[in-house]
């Protein structure tokens, strides 16, 4: 899995959540969402897929979903 790091505060003391890529040609983005430190909204091919509370739920989401492996749908508010 090739990941792509935006925009890293490494001095920051309580680092936030910048976002990041995944794939050849950035197939999956993990976007912050406004008003959270760690959460991320998951989006493949143009649409949000899920909302994921921090970086690690979001990279184990991508991994499974990259996989094919079947996952509800759930709304996303």
């Amino acid at each position: 899995m090739n990941i792509h790091e935006h925009n890293s505060k490494i001095l920051e003391p309580k680092p936030i959540e910048m976002g990041f890529t995944v794939g050849k040609n950035a197939e999956y983005a993990a976007i912050p969402l406004m008003g959270s430190d760690t959460q991320l909204m998951i989006i493949h091919q143009g649409k949000q897929i899920k909302k994921c509370r921090n970086r690690k739920s979001a990279l184990k989401f991508i991994e499974d979903h990259r996989k094919g492996k079947s996952m509800a749908k759930l709304p996303v508010d």
